[in-house]
């Protein structure tokens, strides 16, 4: 299919458009665009601008609640639950983040369990905003079902990605590594099918448990590494929804088949304040040496060892445009509906 650049602004402001045009408030609008956008930007377009359509539906029928009460309980004084009201996932944990910061320069850990949220989009614009702060960040989120289990025949766990951010200070890109526990998560098939292009083997299944490389008949996918992957795919569902005694596993109901359900999904949130581990400033440095000791490590084709989000972040520094396809640019300008 073929694709379109865009300048950033311009997506901007259609996005946010097509958003408030269904009722959402422009604040919330503004935070859900921006994080599509990065994800676009960092060329992870699975999680970007294609998932409008998706919301924007869900929200005709009644699956987001566009003017939720976001609420906070402090459980400790290094910890707390956020309770999202089921609104837009993207908003709420932006709001949890906030939040996180504010215990953070005090209490030095601060862990967060988010309940009834909904997809949130890319784990990773939440950690690089806490590591542009000077804290460490991890993430966690559960999804619904789609991944086998380690030799089993029938989906269990989600995706359920992770995701790291770590500060290098306040001139540097802060490292960022965010990754489901599937080969690949859902969004990347699902971009595929948008674009007709095909996808590797080892994503996922058909029906049958077939490997597949096209898109079209991916029922399944396949956790990372074997039981490695689906190990730590149990585990973020133990942190996220059986730690909120909320939904888990296949209770969770689906992103695409259940539009007018609210999803009750759960994420955590951890902030790290460096500074009460050692000198900040040498944490910082310390982790750019580490970098420059592996990007020196030869390899065996010619090219360089590139260090976790180094792909993603040279595609997004000093980026003020993005490339969606055709079909996604024309319903951006209203020409036709996808």
């Amino acid at each position: 299919m073929s694709t379109v650049t865009i300048n950033v602004k311009e997506a901007r402001r259609k996005a946010v458009k097509k958003f408030t045009d269904l009722g959402l408030g422009k604040k919330h609008a503004c935070v859900v665009t921006e994080v599509l956008l990065h994800a676009d930007q960092r060329g992870v377009s699975s999680h970007g601008l294609m998932r409008i359509e998706h919301y924007l539906e869900r929200i005709r029928q009644g699956g987001l609640n566009i003017s939720p009460n976001v609420t906070f309980e402090d459980t400790s004084g290094s910890s707390f639950i956020c309770d999202g009201d089921d609104g837009m996932g993207h908003y709420i944990v932006n709001c949890a983040v906030d939040y996180a910061l504010e215990k953070a320069e005090e209490q030095g850990v601060v862990m967060g369990l988010i309940k009834k949220s909904s997809h949130c989009g890319a784990l990773s614009y939440f950690v690089k905003e806490i590591a542009e702060q000077g804290y460490i960040g991890i993430m966690l989120s559960q999804t619904d079902t789609i991944a086998v289990p380690f030799k089993g025949t029938s989906p269990y766990f989600g995706s359920n990605p992770i995701a790291f951010g770590f500060p290098k200070g306040k001139q540097e890109y802060p490292t960022i590594i965010d990754m489901a526990t599937t080969e690949v998560a859902l969004g990347k098939v699902l971009h595929a099918q948008d674009n007709g292009s095909q996808i590797p083997y080892g994503w996922g299944t058909d029906e049958e448990g077939r490997e597949t490389d096209n898109p079209n008949e991916i029922k399944y996918l396949k956790h990372f590494g074997g039981p490695k992957g689906y190990a730590l795919a149990f585990a973020i569902d133990v942190l996220t929804g059986i730690l909120g005694n909320e939904s888990y596993g296949t209770n969770i109901p689906s992103m695409y088949k259940e539009l007018g359900k609210f999803r009750n999904l759960s994420q955590s949130i951890i902030v790290i304040n460096p500074k009460m581990f050692g000198d900040n400033l040498l944490f910082e440095k310390l982790l750019q040496q580490m970098e420059t000791e592996l990007k020196d490590i030869p390899t065996s084709d010619g090219s360089k060892v590139k260090v976790p989000g180094d792909i993603e972040k040279d595609k997004a520094v000093g980026s003020d445009e993005v490339v969606i396809n055709n079909k996604l640019y024309k319903f951006l300008n209203g020409e036709e509906e996808q």
